[in-house]
C-alpha cells in the first residue's frame, strides 16, 4: 500500500515538526508499505502543494495528523480544524481517496473531530499498533469508525523523517523533538491525555533517532512526552544511556510534581537538559503536591537548570484566598518564571466539563462558542478576569499571563 501522510499544521509560534507522522511512517515502512510525508508547515499554497504530492506519489490512501484542535489559550485563540477540513474535502472530492485522521487533537472527542472534518476514519491515541489494520480496512464500505490506538510496552517504532526539512524548522525558531513514552497516569480533570495507558519506547531506538537528527545538524531538542518523570527508574536509565552515548544536545522537558530524587536532576544536567517546564494546577491538591513542587524547583536551581512553571488555576469553587496562597508560594520559591492561565479550555470528555455543566452558576462563567455541544469550537471557563488577576499579581515580574504573546517556554528562554 502507498500512503501519503500529511502535516497540515502551519502554526508558526513556533513551528513544530510532525514527529507523530515520523513514527507512523516508520511502522508502515517496516511492514513493507510505501510512505511519503507532505509537510505543509511552511507552505504558501497548501492545496497546490497537496496536489503536487498526490499526483507525484499516487497514493492509495491519505493520513492526516491533527496536532491540536486550537491553540488552547483564550487570548487570540486560533482554531485549526476549518483549514484541515478544507484539505480533506479537497482530497476526497478531487481524488476520491479515503482519509484517515489521527494525532493528539483526535482525542478531543474523536467522533466529533471525525464528523467535523469529514474524514473516513479516525484513530484516537497512539496509532502505531493499529494503523496498518485501519488503512487496510478503508477499502470496505463501512469506514465511518473511531479506532482506539495502542502500542505495546517497550515497543519498537523507528522514525522515518524523509520529507521533513529540519533545517528550515531550525531557521524559523523550531527545534527537534523526541519521545521516550506515550500516555500519562495522572488524573488531571482538564486534560484529554489523563489516565491513558503508559508505554515506553526502547531506549536504544530513541537514542538512534536523536543521533540521526544530531548528525543532520540539530543540537536543540524538546522532549515530546506528556511529562518526562512519568516513571523515575525509566527516566534515570534513559539519562544514563544518553550521557554514555556522548551525544551532545541541549534539550528541554516537561515534568510533573512527582517521581523525583536528587540523582535525577544531576543526571539531567549532565545529559544536557537546560530547561524544565513544571506543569502545575490548583485543583484539590494535597500538601504533598506542593512539597514536591518545592523540591523540584530547589533541585533544578541547585543543579543549574532553568525551571519555569506552567500554572493553571481558577477552577470551579476556588477563591482569591486560595489563589493568593499559591502565588505567595511561588514568590517564596522563585522559579525563573511562572506562566499563569485562568481560562480553562473545555472538551466534551473531560471531568471539569462535567462538573461545570451540572452547575447553572458555573455555566454563567463560560466564554466562547457555548452553543456548541461538541465543545470542538473553543469554549472556556473563567471566573478570574484580567483586571482581577492583575491585582493579585501586583506587577510582580515573576509572573506572566499566558496567551498574551505567541511563544513557548523554550523560545522565551533561548539564549538567556
Amino acid at each position: 500500500m502507498k500512503v501519503l501522510l500529511v502535516n497540515p499544521n502551519r502554526y508558526q509560534h513556533p513551528p513544530v515538526p510532525p514527529i507523530g507522522l515520523e513514527y507512523i511512517a516508520g511502522v508502515l515502512e517496516a511492514a513493507g508499505d510505501q510512505t511519503q510525508i507532505a509537510d505543509l508547515c511552511f507552505s504558501a499554497d497548501p492545496l497546490r502543494d497537496l496536489d503536487t504530492a498526490i499526483t507525484s506519489f499516487n497514493p492509495d490512501a491519505v493520513g492526516i495528523t491533527v496536532r491540536n484542535v486550537d491553540t488552547v489559550l483564550f487570548q487570540a485563540n486560533e482554531f485549526f480544524l476549518t483549514e484541515i477540513k478544507a484539505l480533506i474535502t479537497h482530497i476526497r472530492e478531487r481524488y476520491g481517496l479515503k482519509v484517515l485522521v489521527g494525532g493528539a487533537g483526535a482525542s478531543a472527542g474523536p467522533e466529533f473531530v471525525r464528523d467535523f472534518l469529514g474524514a473516513d476514519s479516525i484513530i484516537s491515541g497512539p496509532g502505531e499498533g493499529v494503523v496498518r489494520e485501519v488503512f487496510g480496512g478503508l477499502s470496505s464500505a463501512n469506514t465511518n469508525k473511531v479506532h482506539f490506538g495502542s502500542r505495546a510496552v517497550a515497543s519498537a517504532c523507528p522514525r522515518h523523517s524523509m520529507g521533513i526539512d529540519y533545517q528550515q524548522y531550525a531557521e524559523k525558531g523550531g527545534i527537534a523533538g523526541f519521545e521516550t513514552h506515550r500516555g500519562c497516569s495522572s488524573s488531571c480533570i482538564y486534560c484529554v491525555e489523563a489516565d491513558t495507558r503508559v508505554s515506553f519506547r526502547k531506549i536504544p531506538e530513541v537514542l538512534a533517532g536523536i543521533q540521526q537528527l544530531h548528525a543532520g545538524g540539530m543540537d536543540r531538542f524538546h522532549l515530546c512526552d506528556p511529562e518526562f518523570n512519568e516513571d523515575l527508574d525509566f527516566s534515570l536509565e534513559f539519562l544514563r544511556a544518553l550521557k554514555e552515548s556522548r551525544i551532545k544536545i541541549d534539550w528541554a522537558v516537561y515534568m510533573k510534581p512527582a517521581n523525583q530524587n536528587r540523582r535525577l536532576f544531576q543526571l539531567m544536567k549532565e545529559a544536557g537538559v537546560s530547561l524544565i517546564t513544571l506543569t502545575v494546577d490548583s485543583w484539590k491538591k494535597c500538601p504533598l503536591y506542593w512539597t514536591e513542587i518545592e523540591k523540584i524547583i530547589f533541585s533544578a536551581r541547585s543543579n543549574g537548570i532553568k525551571i519555569v512553571v506552567d500554572f493553571l488555576t481558577g477552577f470551579p469553587y476556588e477563591d482569591d484566598e486560595t489563589l493568593n496562597f499559591y502565588l505567595d508560594l511561588f514568590r517564596r520559591l522563585r522559579p525563573d518564571s511562572v506562566g499563569i492561565n485562568t481560562y480553562i479550555r473545555l472538551y466534551a470528555n473531560l471531568k471539569v466539563t462535567e462538573i461545570i455543566m451540572k452547575d447553572a452558576d458555573l455555566k454563567e462563567r463560560l466564554l466562547g462558542a457555548v452553543e456548541d455541544k461538541t465543545f470542538l469550537l473553543p469554549v472556556f471557563y473563567n471566573h478570574i478576569g484580567p483586571e482581577r488577576l492583575s491585582g493579585l499579581l501586583d506587577n510582580d515580574p515573576l509572573f506572566r499571563v499566558e496567551g498574551l504573546d505567541k511563544a513557548v517556554n523554550y523560545t522565551r528562554t533561548a539564549g538567556n
